[in-house]
C-alpha cells in the first residue's frame, strides 16, 4: 500500500510542474494560487458529503487545521507561483527536493524521531542523483539576473511545506483528526487566507479565457492538490514525514521526462546515471527492510550483519491513523 500511495504522488505531483507554467500568464500568481485551493477544497466537501463523513470539529481543531493551510496550501505555492517566473521547471524541482532534509531535522526538532542513518544517506543519494539530471539546467540558469530572488522563493516555500508536513503529522498522530476531513478544512483555510492576501495586495480577480490556463487550474485542483495531497498526508501518517517527503526526491525525474516530450530537453549520460542513482535510493527508502530481507535470503554470510546493524538504526514508525479518513 505504501508503493501504491507513494506512485501516485509521485505521477500526479511529478506533472503540476507544468500546470503552475500554465498558469503564469495574465492572472497574478498568488490570485491562482487562491483559484486552485479554493477549487480543491470544493471538490473536497463535495467528496466527503457523498461518503457522509463527519465534518464538525472543535474549535482547538480548526485552529490546527488552518496552520495547515496557511503553511502548506497557501503561503509556500504563492512563493512557489513566484519562484517559477525567475527559475526553469527543473530547478524549482530540485529545491523542493530539499525538503527531504528539512522533514528530517524538523522531525528531530518538533515531533523528537530520531534521526535515521540509512534515511540520510538515501537523502543525500537522491540529491546527487537529481544533481546529475539537471546539472546541465543548473548551469544554463546561472545567467538568470533572477536566479537568486528564484532560489531564495524556491527555498522559503520549502522550508514552509516542511513546517506544514509536521504540522499535519502532529494532527494525525496527536489531535487523531483524519486525514480526508482535515485536507479538506485546511484546503479551505488556504485558499481564504490567501484571497484575503490578495485582497489586501490590491489584486485584481481576473481569469484567463483560455483552454491552457483553465485546463491547467483543473488539473491542478483535482488531481494535484485534492487527490495527491490526501495520498501524501495518508502516506505521511503511515511512514512519517522524513520517508513521505523522499516522494520529493523522485517526481522531478517524471517531470523531466515530459520535458523530453514537451519541451525537447536532451538527456545525456551523466543525467540517465543519475535516473537510476534516484530511483535506487528510492527503492532503499521506500523498501528497505524488504530488501535486507531478500539480500539476506540471497546471500546471508554478506548480509546478516548488515541487517543487523540497520534494523537497529530504524527510527520508529508512529501507529498509522490515515485509515480513519
Amino acid at each position: 500500500m505504501n508503493i501504491v500511495l507513494y506512485a501516485v504522488i509521485v505521477l500526479f505531483w511529478g506533472t503540476t510542474w507544468i500546470g503552475i507554467k500554465l498558469q503564469l500568464g495574465s492572472v497574478d500568481p498568488a490570485v491562482s494560487v487562491a483559484y486552485r485551493f479554493l477549487l480543491a477544497a470544493l471538490c473536497m466537501f463535495v467528496w466527503t458529503g457523498v461518503r457522509r463523513l463527519p465534518m464538525r470539529f472543535p474549535l482547538r481543531s480548526h485552529l490546527r487545521l488552518a496552520l495547515v493551510g496557511l503553511l502548506m496550501y497557501s503561503v509556500n505555492y504563492v512563493l512557489f507561483y513566484y519562484c517559477s517566473e525567475h527559475l526553469i521547471s527543473g530547478l524549482v524541482s530540485i529545491i523542493f527536493c530539499l525538503s527531504v532534509g528539512f522533514n528530517i531535522v524538523n522531525g528531530r526538532i518538533f515531533l523528537k524521531r530520531p534521526i535515521s542513518r540509512t534515511v540520510v544517506l538515501a537523502a543525500a543519494a537522491g540529491l546527487v542523483g537529481l544533481a546529475m539530471v539537471f546539472g546541465k539546467d543548473i548551469a544554463d540558469t546561472k545567467a538568470s539576473s533572477g536566479l537568486l530572488t528564484g532560489v531564495l522563493l524556491g527555498l522559503g516555500a520549502t522550508l514552509l511545506f516542511s513546517f506544514g508536513n509536521i504540522a499535519s503529522s502532529w494532527n494525525q498522530t496527536s489531535g487523531g483528526l483524519p486525514v480526508v476531513q482535515s485536507t479538506a478544512w485546511s484546503m479551505l483555510y488556504g485558499g481564504i487566507f490567501t484571497t484575503i492576501g490578495c485582497l489586501f495586495a490590491g489584486n485584481s480577480f481576473t481569469v484567463e479565457p483560455s483552454f491552457r490556463y483553465v485546463a491547467g487550474l483543473a488539473y491542478l485542483s483535482v488531481c494535484g492538490s485534492a487527490i495527491a495531497f490526501v495520498t501524501y498526508l495518508t502516506l505521511l501518517s503511515r511512514i512519517g514525514p522524513d520517508r513521505a517527503a523522499f516522494a520529493t526526491v523522485a517526481f522531478p525525474v517524471i517531470s523531466m521526462s515530459l520535458s523530453t516530450i514537451f519541451e525537447d530537453y536532451q538527456w545525456s549520460a551523466l543525467a540517465v546515471c543519475g535516473v537510476l542513482v534516484v530511483l535506487a535510493a528510492n527503492a532503499v527508502i521506500l523498501a528497505g527492510p524488504q530488501l535486507r530481507r531478500l539480500l539476506g535470503r540471497l546471500m546471508p554470510d554478506a548480509a546478516g550483519a548488515t541487517g543487523a546493524a540497520a534494523t537497529a538504526e530504524r527510527p520508529a514508525v508512529p501507529e498509522s491513523r490515515g485509515g480513519r479518513g
